[in-house]
């Protein structure tokens, strides 16, 4: 009994100097005095509970229109909601670090480009990148097979909605973009939009869902240490499948390791196209030499896969629903597509007004990365709006809020095509869908071209298409996994009049 009772009272005296300790740290840290949720003093609960469900992004906009342009969002995390905040904080050359959550997103045993913490690794891997991602190289070697790999998504939401009354373009958008990536990343396509009707089990359907699921691992990951070990232990499923998907994913990357080491380039892929730029810029172009080792070509050929898929998907989706939400709208798009000769290419869509003008306001809208962006405050410590934060603290800001601001973007919730029509320079730089600096993402020539060319085809090929009565508002509310999903996941459409939405008023 002694024995029981001093257990007991070594467990309540833990339990009691743990919670002395939160409140004495919370009371006195250096965060303490910047405008916050009382709690936010003490811990971090709310702050990863919102990220668990994939809802930080909304919680923290709230709280910058409760608490201001500088939010105390747990004991050792700052947002920063100013958009001149913004871009000090994510330019170039800024000094902000990533932080130690980059260093555990790992895909396998290496890191991805978005993960490298190290300044000169980063700069290194973002060169090779860099050469082989401009636009003029992916319109000479990729832009006639995404369009034939466009065309034939759109071909399969016709013959989905002939044959069942509705299309689900979120689904449809997904596949197109893990194909063209894929066929990128690896030289060869998966051919998910090919098998995207009778995709039910197998081989296929599951990298799917790994994929779906990979952004998910991710964020799991970050909050649940060994959650591969848990997994295992625990009865669920889903869980076991989520955090199991990234070895399917990395599976996938062997092939890009395979492709790159056959003699010829009868399957040319990124890699190799890197090596080709590398070599025409006089370096030495072979893999050793650029530190293109197999682990390395697996993380960035899944990474890519998970970048590509996800938000390109995404965008499009979201394009469709604003779109035929207002019904003049789609028209013009219908008829500044009509207007394209047959042949038509993508420079050729470059210049289109209306096109663009969407595209950029859906980017706005409804970015896929508009999420949380962490950094490291530079050891000196920063002053923002008079109060000083300490080095080494986390410092979060997000699109989300900068492109909600009422007195750069009027009426910042309602979608308006006409809004980058004359954009101001601050608007310009502060609505960054793609992110800003070093760290924005590689891959946005390769994003505009999909996103014109998929647009175009859609309203040239697909007029009178409705959205579907079965979807509502609350199904597209953005939710945050690692990128932005629509809360519904599904986007469905269809070209009967009897189950269109009615068109809003």
């Amino acid at each position: 009994m002694s024995a029981l009772r001093l257990l007991f009272t070594t467990g309540a005296a833990l339990v009691a100097f743990t919670i002395i300790k939160r409140l004495v740290q919370g009371l006195f840290s250096p965060l303490a005095h910047i405008p916050g949720p009382w709690h936010t003093r003490f811990t971090g609960f709310a702050c990863q509970l919102h990220r668990f469900r994939g809802t930080k992004m909304k919680w923290a906009h709230d709280l910058s229109l409760q608490y201001g342009s500088v939010v105390r969002i747990s004991p050792v995390e700052v947002a920063a909601f100013d958009p001149v905040l913004w871009e000090e904080i994510n330019r170039m050359g800024s000094g902000f670090r990533k932080t130690a959550f980059h260093d555990q997103l790992r895909i396998g045993s290496d890191h991805m480009l978005f993960s490298i913490v190290d300044v000169k690794r980063h700069a290194k891997r973002r060169r090779l990148f860099a050469r082989a991602l401009t636009m003029d190289t992916i319109r000479r070697n990729w832009e006639g097979k995404i369009r034939t790999k466009v065309e034939r998504a759109i071909k399969e939401i016709r013959n989905e909605a002939d044959h069942t009354g509705t299309a689900d373009v979120c689904k449809w958008w997904r596949l197109l973009a893990g194909d063209v990536i894929a066929l990128m990343s690896f030289g060869e396509s998966f051919d998910l939009v090919e098998n995207g009707a009778t995709m039910r089990e197998g081989e296929g359907n599951a990298y799917f869902r790994a994929l779906e699921n990979a952004g998910i691992n991710i964020v799991l990951n970050s909050l649940v240490p060994h959650l591969g070990f848990w997994a295992r232990l625990l009865p669920f499923q889903k869980l076991k499948d989520i955090a199991s998907s990234d070895k399917v994913v990395v599976e996938k990357g062997d092939v890009a390791v395979q492709n790159l080491k056959k003699k010829g380039l009868d399957k040319p892929n990124l890699f190799t196209n890197m090596l080709t730029e590398a070599a025409k810029a006089g370096e030495d172009g072979t893999a050793e030499s650029l530190d293109l080792t197999d682990s390395v070509i697996r993380a960035e050929a899944a990474g890519f896969l998970l970048a590509g898929s996800d938000t390109t998907g995404t965008a499009l989706t979201y394009m469709v629903w604003a779109v035929l939400n207002k019904p003049d709208l789609q028209r013009r798009m219908e008829d500044e597509m009509a207007k394209l000769a047959p042949d038509f290419t993508d420079k050729d869509l470059e210049g289109l007004p209306l096109l663009n003008n969407v595209l950029d306001e859906v980017l706005r809208l409804y970015s896929p990365a508009a999420g949380n962006i962490l950094r490291k405050t530079p050891p000196q410590g920063v002053t923002w709006h008079g109060y000083f934060i300490p080095g080494g603290t986390t410092a979060m800001t997000q699109q989300y809020t900068m492109i909600r601001n009422p007195d750069l973007f009027p009426n910042p919730e309602r979608f308006d095509e006409t809004r980058f029509k004359n954009a101001t320079e601050q608007q310009r730089r502060v609505a960054q869908p793609f992110g800003l600096g070093s760290r924005s993402c590689i891959g946005i020539p390769l994003a505009k071209l999909e996103l014109r060319l998929a647009t175009a085809l859609f309203f040239r090929e697909l007029r009178g298409a409705r959205i579907s009565k079965d979807m509502t508002d609350e199904m597209m509310v953005p939710i945050m996994k690692f990128f932005t999903f629509p809360t519904g996941n599904r986007c469905n459409i269809t070209f009967d009049e009897r189950l269109a939405r009615p068109a809003p008023t």
